[in-house]
This record gives structure tokens, sequence and C-alpha cells, in this order.
């Protein structure tokens, strides 16, 4: 398999995915904002140029970070949680952060594709910012770690929210507001695997 990624962005959950499922692939290092010598083979394979996207042995191609996870999830003991309502609770969130969270920094990171006003701009930026930290928020209230987030083993979830809690609003912001959610990542941060990807791409 041949993953595009880059340092820091969700190419580090896919890793971690496929560290944990004993999947041999290949690291492609390339972004939009990194466009090195291989740029042309990412927007061969995608046309957005986004990162991460994975190549399988067979040449199908997927986008979308927590796609990938759930792709792998079940050849990772424990990924997924057996119980039927934890499981409901870990499909709600690994689908409610892509289509709340994570979208908000397609509208924050580039408000200029969105409206052209400088002004208007920097007030939508804000404005995605308070969406997050409203979503986190919800997920903070909804969720009882027992140690990690829905249980006593690590799941996706855990490796996802771990990831996304890096960016915007920030880990300091995260860690003060969302301190249920915040004890559950530390955790997660600590299991090997986990650890290493995040030095190659957090720094630490």
């Amino acid at each position: 398999m041949k993953l595009f990624g880059s340092p820091g962005c969700g190419s580090a959950v896919v890793e971690v995915a496929l560290q944990l499922a004993n999947q041999p692939y290949e690291y492609v290092q390339t972004s939009f904002w990194d466009q090195n010598e291989n740029f042309d083979a990412l927007k061969k394979a995608n046309p957005q140029a986004k990162v991460p996207t994975l190549v399988l042995d067979d040449g199908t191609v997927m986008t979308e970070s927590a796609a990938m996870l759930l792709y792998f999830a079940d050849r990772i003991p424990g990924f997924i949680p057996s119980d039927p309502a934890k499981r409901a609770q870990f499909y709600r969130w690994m689908l409610f952060i892509p289509a709340n969270i994570y979208a908000m920094f397609d509208i924050g990171d580039e408000p200029s594709r969105w409206v052209d006003d400088e002004k208007t701009q920097q007030v939508l930026k804000e404005k995605s910012v308070e969406k997050q930290k409203f979503f986190w928020g919800l997920i903070e209230e909804n969720l009882l770690p027992a140690p990690y987030l829905l249980g006593s083993s690590m799941t996706a979830l855990d490796v996802y929210i771990a990831m996304v809690s890096r960016w915007r609003p920030g880990r300091a912001w995260f860690n003060e507001n969302c301190p249920k959610l915040a004890a559950a990542v530390a955790l997660t941060e600590h299991h090997p695997v986990v650890a290493t990807i995040w030095e190659k791409n957090f720094g630490k």
C-alpha cells in the first residue's frame, strides 16, 4: 500500500492504524503546501491533492482519514467496541468529528476560498473556531471515559480524537475545557505505536 501524507496532518492517524494492523505500506511525503517531486503522483491518485490519500494493493484509492481508520479497524483487536451500546457511540462520534469539527478546518484554514473581504475572512475563521469549541463540548458532555473514551481498551475513536485535538483551537484549550477527553487522550498517547507516530508528526 502507498500512503500519501505530510507531518502533522491526518495521515498520522492512518499510520497508527496501518502499524497496529501489521499492514506493510510505503509512506510518500507530499502535500498541497509542500509540492515536492511526489506531488504529481498524489494528484494522479487524488485530483483533490489532499492528504492523506491511500492507494491499496489493488490500486483502489481511499480518501478521508476516518474512512481509512474504519477500513483497518476490524483487523485490530478492540479497535471497534464489541458491546452494542458502545459500538453505537463509537460510530456516532467517528462520523460526528469529520462532519463537524474537521469540516471547520476547511473553512478556517483558507477563508479566502469562501469570502473575498479580508475582514469577513477573519470573522469566518473566528466563527469556525467557536463552532469547533461547541462541538468539542458536546463530545465532552456525552462521553464518560473509563479510562479510554469507550471503556477499558483503546479504540479508533481514541486515536482519532488524540490527533484532531492537536489542531485548532489547540491542545491547551482542549485540556482545560475537555478534561475527561484530555485524560483519555493522554493515556492513548502513551501507547508505544501512537507515541512513535506522534513524535514523527508532532515532535513529541
